[in-house]
């Protein structure tokens, strides 16, 4: 993955990617009150880590948590929790597949797991819709 072609034009910190710079907190090393979520970001943690949504939305919370933490004069401290949990769906049956520091887990495919996908997707989007 590489970062976007904009970043190239500032001079904030970037990973060997060229992805944001992040450190647990998700701030960016170096700026005071700067911090990144999402795929823009390069955080540390396990080589596993994944790039989808589920983890961006974590990734916001611990963001927007610290900067209110520094805001009040606090220690930003927040962190997110590294883990992956996907189905993975062939439109018929659906796989689930999680993965956190403690466990990993692989479940095989049924119909159900493609419905409740489905389901979720419905349900995780309609907020956003």
């Amino acid at each position: 993955m590489s970062g976007s072609p904009w970043l190239d034009n500032t001079d904030l910190p970037k990973s060997a990617g060229g992805l944001l710079s992040a450190d647990a907190q998700c701030r960016v090393p170096g700026r005071e009150r700067v911090y990144v979520a999402g795929d823009a970001g390069s955080f540390p943690g396990p080589d596993w880590k994944p790039k989808q949504a589920h983890m961006a939305d974590l990734q916001a919370v611990a963001a927007a948590k610290n900067l209110v933490h520094e805001l009040n004069g606090r220690e930003p401290v927040e962190r997110f929790k590294v883990e992956l949990a996907c189905i993975i769906d062939s439109l018929d049956a659906g796989t689930l597949v999680t993965r956190s520091d403690t466990r990993t887990l692989l479940l095989p495919a049924t119909r159900l797991l493609h419905w409740s996908k489905r389901l979720f997707e419905w349900w995780y989007l309609r907020r956003y819709r």
